[in-house]
């Protein structure tokens, strides 16, 4: 079976606002998985329904030399 891309959407609760994907970027590195981030939202509360505010995605990052 031939490896494909797939796009993945997570929901990441009580993020830290200023970096709210790092830890899972983290993982997935140590993990060495290689991805890229194409997008970071943030939903706004169920109360106050109003646009996400968009962040550009980082730099793709090279996966880890494997030995």
């Amino acid at each position: 079976m031939a490896p494909a891309p797939y796009r993945l959407t997570l929901r990441l609760t009580g993020a830290d606002p200023s970096a709210p994907a790092e830890a899972v970027t983290r993982a997935l590195r140590a993990a060495g998985l290689a991805f890229e981030v194409e997008v970071i939202e943030r939903i706004p509360d169920a109360a106050a329904p109003a646009a996400p505010a968009s962040t550009p995605a980082p730099d793709p990052v090279s996966p880890p030399a494997t030995r």
